[in-house]
């Protein structure tokens, strides 16, 4: 295994620390805002968004996650280091995420049933300024970015958390408008429903990500028959066997193969070209191949 993070990347790697450390600080306090303000307003979609924000939380608590344990090296008990905490941290954050969405579901049917009274303009105001808080922590994680295959994923997938939960406090936003001028108290539920099924849509997803992660299952991107057909394109390959391709953690595959050769063949020019086109075709850089040389019979060796 590969020691942790180069100097150049590294450094990049801190920066987006700072950046989301930031980030991750203005949402857990809004986030408290928001939660006493729906207890004190009644307002169910207020604590919806509350709970969408707590997946901001963990996509950035993730995102530190994946950068620290990036950074540390591998040990004789743990040869693969601790990547896997990562994938560990989000299957507990989605199955939670679930949990709350299901309740925050179970709560706007009751809400439909027997509508509460809101307090339509602590509930406006607070959605407002969560607004600006979404675009402003938008702001932080987008800028700098010059070049857009430096990005790091992590970083990617917290601005689209803080973007989705930018979309919920806009329908609160109109909730709270609708509760202002008919006095429709169950547009609150409505957009309660919406934003749950909106958090338990991305959240499965990460959940089944995790789980397949966990598994070592093959990933989505890679084509185990394409894989195979790419290594028998190399000259003096005459079958691959024993194909494994699992994910340590987000971003860093691993493969192990065992690939039979001609009799003649160069195994170190073999195993190079192989590895290359491991590299720059399904971008693998850990990779385990082992040689074997085919046996001659008696005609191919007179």
């Amino acid at each position: 295994m590969a020691p942790g993070l180069n100097s150049s990347l590294a450094t990049i790697r801190n920066e987006q620390k700072k950046r989301i450390i930031k980030v991750l600080t203005v949402t857990v306090l809004f986030m408290v805002v928001e939660i006493v303000a729906a207890l004190l307003s009644k307002s169910l979609a207020l604590l919806a968004d509350a709970g969408h924000m707590l997946t901001d939380v963990g996509a950035l608590t993730l995102g530190l996650i994946a950068i620290w344990f990036a950074s540390k090296p591998a040990t004789a008990g743990k040869t693969y280091g601790y990547y896997r905490s990562e994938i560990l941290a989000g299957f507990i954050n989605a199955f939670l995420l679930v949990a709350v969405s299901i309740f925050i579901i179970v709560s706007a049917w009751q809400r439909l049933c027997k509508p509460l009274a809101i307090e339509s303009i602590p509930v406006l105001s607070v959605a407002v300024l969560g607004l600006v808080v979404n675009l402003f922590c938008m702001r932080l994680l987008s800028e700098d970015d010059k070049e857009e295959s430096m990005k790091s994923l992590n970083l990617k997938a917290a601005y689209l958390e803080i973007l989705s939960d930018a979309l919920a406090s806009i329908g609160v936003i109109i909730s709270s408008l609708i509760i202002f001028f008919f006095h429709w108290y169950q547009a609150d539920a409505f957009v309660s429903f919406f934003i749950a099924f909106f958090i338990i849509g991305r959240t499965w997803n990460l959940l089944s990500d995790c789980t397949n992660i966990l598994m070592e299952g093959t990933p989505p991107h890679v084509d185990i028959q394409l894989l195979k057909n790419s290594m028998l394109a190399v000259p003096d390959v005459m079958s691959v066997h024993d194909i494994h391709v699992w994910t340590i953690t987000s971003g860093l595959d691993a493969m192990s193969a065992h690939i039979l050769v001609s009799v003649n063949a160069n195994q170190h020019m073999v195993l190079d070209t192989v590895t290359k086109v491991l590299q720059n075709k399904f971008n693998l850089n850990h990779t385990t191949i082992q040689i074997e040389q085919a046996s001659c019979d008696k005609d191919a060796c007179s």
